[in-house]
């Protein structure tokens, strides 16, 4: 080591005490960062304090155990039933209700067990370990020509998870993820392994799927596959009451695979003016195009950061939006990209502040008189109110009955919310009495919520919502006999 630099360095520190005071600024801010989201609001004192995106719902566990071969899973199980404790089961915890974690539990961290274990080019399948991410099967199938039938719009999520809340995407032809399963590994709450299809006597997909993680450890899934094909992007400003009649017609075509709308939040068009974005079948296939990667994100986090504050700058956002929305009328994207859209420019941290997600679906045919219902009593400017709502997002969910606790009983618009507010216990309690009032409504139109995220709706409202609940209460009470699989949603709601 040369002694006389680091003399000489120590000397500049010493004659700019400005340069040493960024120095640590920087330093404390970088160690602040990486302290655990729930540690941040909830103190560095705390252990074996997990929570999920939030942080709105911390709780101590007993520890975390990292998922090695199918084995030691088997084992933990088996020792549960044994000794008494109980199980959750986590991927990348993005659900925001405690669904991946419980009291005094041990939660099995999934993400390690992601093996790509077979591509079928010829039948469209793919079998792949439950914590692998929608990137890490992309990453698998692209050079094959093949895509996914369904997924979010991000590919951050594990398969393990997305299967347990039953997501849904963009695409209008194949409904939510479940119909895409065409087989499953899983480790049942007494401990046994089995396969299972759609077809099984037993039923366990209908409890699995959308199940969130209650009735075992899904080990790996085969999902069918489509081919990438290559689609031509369609673009267009309209109103909110004409989206029915455009959807309508939208659907009753087959030159669309893809497609999903959003709602102007801004005061000066608030609830009226939506744009589209259509993915149009060119008839080509793609081999070659490369996944795209996340660009922009902290361009993209200051415009969204301005859009925060609402009012004229809400409008100024939303004017943004649709000028980027119309320079990308005509151009053309792989299925696979469509299917990863970014992510991190939405990472929100403020202090004080928290960004959930709601989603509320609706009958199709219900669209228009539910909108002009919900500018009725939604204040158009919210710059200064607590409770503010940044985004909404239309997708279109095809009816399906592969669930029990299923959201699509018949053709629905998904209405996915981005909601902020204040953490102090009666700005909870104001965001929680609007978002049941939001519920009602939504109940009133024979719409329901969406159950991954935080639990502001009362146990009244869910069972309206999920008629099947009881249904679903009793198979986890008689596959589950020593409540294994246990986490907070559980808890919360049955």
């Amino acid at each position: 080591m040369n002694l006389s630099r680091v003399s000489n360095n120590m000397r500049v520190l010493h004659k700019k005490p400005w340069f040493l005071g960024i120095f640590l600024f920087v330093f404390v801010l970088w160690i602040f960062w990486n302290i655990p989201i729930e540690k941040r609001k909830y103190g560095l004192s705390q252990s074996n304090m997990t929570t999920d995106y939030t942080g709105l719902l911390p709780e101590r566990i007993k520890g975390i155990v990292k998922a090695g071969n199918r084995t030691e899973l088997q084992k933990i199980v088996k020792e549960a039933n044994q000794k008494g404790f109980h199980i959750s089961i986590a991927g990348q915890q993005h659900s925001q209700g405690g669904h991946t974690y419980y009291k005094d539990a041990v939660v099995l961290d999934m993400k390690a067990y992601n093996k790509v274990l077979a591509i079928d080019e010829q039948n469209k399948t793919i079998k792949v370990e439950a914590g692998a991410t929608w990137e890490d099967v992309q990453e698998a199938i692209t050079p094959y020509g093949l895509a996914l039938k369904v997924t979010q719009s991000q590919s951050i999520f594990t398969i393990g998870g997305s299967l347990s809340v039953n997501a849904h995407g963009r695409d209008i032809r194949f409904g939510p993820m479940a119909g895409t399963v065409k087989e499953m590994t899983i480790l049942t709450p007494t401990g046994e392994l089995k396969k299972v299809t759609h077809n099984d006597s037993e039923d366990w997909m209908k409890y699995v799927l959308g199940g969130y993680g209650l009735f075992g450890v899904i080990l790996d899934v085969t999902l069918e596959l489509t081919e990438n094909d290559i689609y031509l992007l369609h673009t267009e400003e309209i109103q909110t009451k004409d989206y029915e009649s455009y959807f309508a017609n939208l659907i009753s075509k087959d030159n669309v695979a893809m497609h999903y709308a959003r709602v102007s939040v801004a005061p000066s068009s608030f609830l009226k003016e939506m744009y589209v974005i259509d993915y149009k079948y060119t008839g080509q296939q793609d081999f070659e195009t490369s996944l795209k990667e996340e660009h922009g994100a902290r361009l993209g986090k200051l415009a969204l950061d301005l859009g925060r504050q609402g009012g004229r700058w809400e409008d100024l956002f939303w004017e943004n939006q649709k000028r980027l929305i119309h320079s990308i009328d005509g151009d053309k994207t792989t299925r696979n990209n469509a299917m990863r859209g970014n992510s991190a420019f939405m990472e929100y941290t403020k202090p004080g502040r928290v960004e959930v997600l709601q989603e509320f679906f609706i009958p199709v045919n219900q669209y228009e008189e539910y909108m002009n219902d919900l500018k009725k009593w939604l204040p158009a400017n919210d710059q200064n109110d607590d409770f503010k709502i940044h985004n909404i997002t239309v997708r279109y969910v095809s009816k399906e009955n592969n669930t029990t606790l299923n959201y699509a009983k018949e053709d629905m618009f998904g209405l996915v919310i981005l909601i902020q507010h204040g953490l102090k216990e009666e700005e909870i309690d104001h965001a929680e009495a609007i978002i049941q009032e939001w519920t009602n409504l939504t109940l009133e139109y024979g719409g329901t919520y969406y159950l991954p995220y935080y639990h502001y709706q009362t146990k009244e409202q869910f069972r309206q919502s999920y008629p099947e609940w009881e249904k679903f209460n009793k198979e986890k009470l008689k596959r589950d006999p020593n409540g294994v699989f246990q986490n907070i949603f559980y808890d919360y709601y049955f």
